[in-house]
């Protein structure tokens, strides 16, 4: 398979040795303050540029059309294909895919100056990242967020443990329950009704009960958390 050359600041992910051979990820450095009439948005669909237009924060523009022109470009080398000509749609629960036959499934994420994508020709793809700010208060989206093992785990972590443990699972879920399609806070897989945690003895957070997926933390820049989910 052709590696994607993306025209941005971007590069693959190194992934745990047990996720599956077909998976793979990158991570995106996204600049905040970049113009949005570039060369390298060319290749986005005239509804993806009035989506961006729609926007009110210059940053979240910046952040949708960099990962979205990003895609386009993973896409192009996994399939063949022009950017530019990619048909991308996305289902009823919002979850995006492309049109065409023997597509590949892939997933994305971003938050803060960062973004992932996952791709696989063999399974759905999950991922997440989070900015983890060490003042956030995570306990009051922990009823939300963890389930009874996850929440014993986290509490029996040290002080300063805890808050990049909670990450580490909310990150963990929302790309477990994106892989899924149920979207986060689907009713269908609530985000407390599963545990990914405890991690295993390679520092990963394993799951398989909101299905047959499994987990794991990625290693992600100063202040995010992060974490990729594929189905069996």
């Amino acid at each position: 398979m052709t590696e994607a050359t993306i025209p941005f600041d971007s590069k693959p992910i190194p992934l745990p040795a047990d996720t599956p051979r077909d998976v793979r990820a990158w991570l995106v450095r996204i600049d905040l303050a970049a113009p949005l009439d570039g060369p390298a948005y060319t290749v986005l669909h005239a509804s993806e540029r009035a989506r961006a237009a729609r926007f009110l924060r210059h940053e979240d523009a910046a952040r949708f059309v960099t990962m979205r022109c990003a895609l386009r470009h993973v896409l192009a080398a996994e399939t063949g294909r022009d950017a530019a000509s990619l048909l991308l749609n996305a289902d009823e629960n919002g979850r995006p895919h492309l049109s065409q036959p023997d597509a590949p499934d892939f997933n994305l994420s971003h938050s803060g100056a960062y973004g992932l994508i996952a791709v696989s020709h063999a399974r759905r793809v999950g991922v997440d990242i989070e900015t983890a700010r060490a003042d956030f208060h995570w306990r009051e989206l922990s009823p939300m967020v963890l389930a009874e093992r996850d929440r014993r785990e986290i509490e029996a972590m040290p002080e300063a443990a805890r808050s990049g443990g909670f990450f580490d699972c909310w990150t963990a879920k929302e790309a477990v329950l994106k892989a899924h399609g149920a979207g986060i806070g689907g009713t269908a897989v609530p985000m407390h009704g599963f545990s990914v945690l405890p991690r295993n003895g390679a520092g990963f957070a394993i799951t398989r009960e909101a299905g047959a997926f499994d987990a794991v933390a990625l290693a992600a820049p100063a202040g995010y958390a992060a974490a990729l989910a594929w189905s069996e």
